[in-house]
């Protein structure tokens, strides 16, 4: 781990303006009230906060060993109490001994130094205890910074895996119901089977190719889905009717890939499929300030027999949207009368996922 201290620019700078100041604190408390001279007060302070701050730097070293071994809480007491002696010792030898050198008469500063020496003493222990806990202070918000980054890298893995698993049910399921109509149409009208397998294959090579996109843009999900409504054109032919009310600003926001087909979907397998009559799908896209409101509604009998259905389309939408956006985002259902209606609200840049 590098030294918390020499990692960063600011902490350096201001790790030295605090030591400046106590050492300008003591020497004018030397001054006032040991009646030294201004050389001898303003050396003991100066050289007094310089060795300790070089000392204390060096202490980060025993205290991520420390921290990084097993060694019991008597154990590691008897370890900084042994560091501290030695500390205590060598800052208070190097500082008399660096003040005496640069004093002409230091008889006078020696008497100050004997009266002083218990009150250095204290103070050096404090100052040493409050390195210590300093230092465990930083390994502790070190290590919940690094919890915090691997738990939102887990996150975030949890969350693509199951946007990959969410977002892959769609193709199979959607490429089921085309094959069985393609085996149908082999039978009765084999011209517009072999286009169905064309425009299946269109389908499918953009669906795959886009599989790696977390979003497009509304132009390119409405591309795409022209791609899928063709293919059920020529199953339904005449009974299918489309209409897009899309206002141009709305065309380049992003939205998630493959998040409209399956309302179409639904649209098609609860209208079209429960009806003879022709069934009308109008989409509508409204551009809010805080994002974009998608309206796809259908025509449907309330009088028919609903198909069987597990919600699973509908769900996975649910779900990718709270996967990508939190609850910023919504999905909303409505039949009035024979109007069955989605609402999809999608946020924009400023209000991404959490």
């Amino acid at each position: 781990m590098i030294h918390p201290i020499i990692s960063k620019r600011n902490r350096f700078i201001v790790y030295w303006l605090i030591w400046l100041i106590i050492g300008l604190g003591q020497s004018l408390l030397v001054y006032f009230s040991s009646g030294t001279g201004t050389t001898a007060s303003f050396a003991d302070g100066f050289f007094s906060a310089v060795i300790f701050a070089l000392l204390s730097m060096a202490l980060w070293f025993p205290v991520n060993y420390f921290n990084a071994g097993d060694s019991s809480l008597r154990m590691s007491f008897f370890n900084h109490l042994g560091i501290a002696l030695i500390v205590l010792a060598l800052w208070i030898f190097i500082t008399k001994y660096l003040v005496i050198s640069v004093l002409r008469d230091e008889t006078e500063y020696l008497v100050f130094w004997k009266n002083s020496i218990y009150y250095r003493i204290g103070a050096g222990a404090f100052m040493y205890a409050v390195i210590i806990l300093t230092y465990y202070l930083m390994i502790s918000m070190d290590n919940i910074a690094k919890k915090n980054i691997r738990e939102a890298k887990l996150e975030n893995t949890l969350k693509e895996t199951e946007l990959m698993m969410l977002r892959s049910q769609i193709n199979p399921h959607f490429l089921f119901n085309s094959l069985n109509s393609i085996s149908s149409l082999t039978v009765s009208d084999a011209g517009r089977a072999r286009e169905m397998v064309i425009k299946l294959s269109e389908f499918m090579r953009y669906a795959l190719s886009q599989k790696e996109d977390r979003t497009v843009s509304l132009e390119t999900e409405l591309g795409h889905l022209r791609l899928y409504l063709d293919i059920e054109k020529v199953r339904f032919g005449e009974r299918l009717i489309i209409e897009e009310n899309v206002s141009p600003g709305c065309l380049k926001f992003p939205i998630p890939n493959m998040i409209l087909q399956p309302l179409y979907e639904n649209a098609i397998k609860h209208g079209v499929y429960e009806s003879t009559d022709t069934v009308r799908i109008k989409l509508s896209t409204e551009a809010l300030s805080s994002g974009i409101l998608i309206r796809i509604s259908n025509d449907y009998d309330p009088a028919s027999i609903p198909a069987g259905g597990t919600g699973t389309g509908l769900k996975n939408i649910r779900r990718r949207l709270e996967l990508y956006y939190g609850k910023r985002s919504w999905l909303l259902t409505e039949k009035d009368n024979s109007i069955f209606t989605a609402e999809l609200f999608i946020p924009g840049k400023t209000d991404t996922r959490t």
